[in-house]
């Protein structure tokens, strides 16, 4: 349907849409390397792959770019509706892969495991890649994802026949750091947490949907832009209900430019407010690495209060505990902090590490020691479960003290990134 304000801007579509259009992709930093992992996990037979965001991060939307990204040689089963038992995901996941036809009688469990197991050799002896992707995978319960676990069973002595995506908000990750589904987080061999656009990101992506649908290239001043990014904190779907509600706002006032007065208007219509809300799962990890800043009626900034001074724990700043000597960080002490981090989120944490540092510019063989105190907070917000976040901040602290050479925690700090494997919970 043509909306009112594409013939008055220009558009040959309407920019914002918030349906997952492949059609307007933009990767970011984050997408990007998401994307390049979850395609890398299906392609290289790694088995059980998990990738988590915030609501509305475009999740969705990456899914169909793998999809897109994947070969000819790659079978998918994409599953998005509920499901309610163990029967109803073997049903399921027989009909994506065309075993049985739709709406036709519930078969015994045995049936649908025997013609999957059938059509993965099949595939496996003509070099074809299997790949299950499910959607919103946090809402399944405990009994499916035991099921889930039990599909990456098929396998050869060498490699795992079916290669399984699980796709969700943070939830799923807390869900699968639980005790009780301990045996399925053994299985996951790559994980990766989609983040929100940063700044530029946020403007980047604005340009780039106006550009695809062939609408003014500046129709947003810079202040519009920045109010765009503090209201949706960077949030994609955010962004395109923002930004398509200014441009009628604009076009219902006789404007060819969006104001940052527009934005304002728009979000309080919106009832969004300057304080980003992320999901219970997160608002103890989730802490802005670029300062989320509020507006002030007359155009000024401030900070808001407590940003940038504290940890998400509440507790005394790692910054606090920075070196304030000169220099790098021993390799070895990345080493010791993989070990801490990877009790946290899984065989991840190498890569979820390297992936910090080079953010802020660096490489871990030259990577500056008043930088590391940043380091510890922004790895930190990778880990969802509270305790086990708790746990890396703690220890993360002790190794940061040590390098500043009081003997006693330098002793500590010895021991610790001498026996990587020796974690603060084992030396309580």
């Amino acid at each position: 349907m043509k909306l009112l304000y594409q013939e008055y801007f220009g558009f040959r579509q309407a920019p914002f849409n918030v349906t997952p259009d492949p059609g307007f992709l933009y990767l970011s930093a984050s997408h990007r390397e998401g994307l390049a992992q979850i395609s890398y996990g299906i392609k290289a037979h790694r088995g059980f792959i998990v990738l988590t965001g915030e609501v509305g991060t475009g999740k969705t939307t990456l899914i169909h770019a793998l999809l897109k990204d994947l070969d000819g040689n790659t079978q998918t089963a994409l599953l998005f509706s509920a499901i309610m038992n163990s029967l109803d995901l073997l049903r399921c996941v027989c009909e994506e892969f065309n075993l049985v036809e739709p709406l036709q009688p519930a078969r015994e469990a045995h049936d649908y495991l025997s013609l999957l197991n059938e059509f993965l050799l099949q595939n496996y002896r003509k070099g074809q890649t299997c790949a299950l992707i499910i959607d919103e995978a946090q809402n399944l319960s405990a009994e499916v994802l035991e099921s889930i676990r039990l599909l990456s069973n098929f396998e050869t002595a060498t490699d795992k026949l079916l290669q399984i995506l699980l796709v969700g908000q943070p939830e799923l990750a807390v869900r699968i750091n639980r005790p009780e589904l301990r045996q399925l987080k053994q299985r996951v061999t790559l994980r990766y947490q989609l983040r929100p656009l940063s700044l530029q990101e946020c403007e980047n992506y604005v340009a780039n949907r106006l550009h695809i649908a062939g609408g003014p290239p500046a129709l947003f001043t810079k202040r519009a832009l920045e109010a765009i990014y503090i209201y949706s904190a960077g949030i994609p779907r955010l962004v395109n209900v923002l930004g398509d509600n200014a441009l009628l706002t604009a076009f219902a006032l006789g404007k060819k430019e969006v104001d940052n007065s527009i934005i304002r208007e728009v979000a309080e219509d919106l009832a969004l407010s300057t304080t980003p809300v992320f999901s219970p799962a997160e608002q103890l990890s989730q802490t802005r690495s670029d300062a989320v800043r509020a507006p002030r009626s007359e155009g000024k900034w401030i900070e808001p209060k407590g940003a940038g001074t504290q940890n998400s724990l509440g507790n005394a700043p790692v910054s606090s505990v920075i070196p304030l000597n000169q220099g790098n960080v021993p390799v070895r002490f990345f080493d010791a902090l993989v070990a801490q981090l990877t009790e946290g989120m899984g065989p991840m944490a190498n890569i979820v590490l390297r992936d910090q540092v080079r953010q802020l510019g660096h490489r871990i063989e030259s990577f500056p020691k008043i930088k590391l105190g940043k380091l510890i907070e922004s790895t930190g917000q990778e880990i969802l479960d509270v305790s086990m976040r708790q746990e890396f901040l703690r220890t993360a602290s002790e190794l940061i003290k040590g390098l500043q050479g009081t003997p006693l925690e330098s002793e500590r700090a010895e021991r610790t990134m001498s026996n990587p494997k020796q974690t603060g919970r084992s030396q309580a």
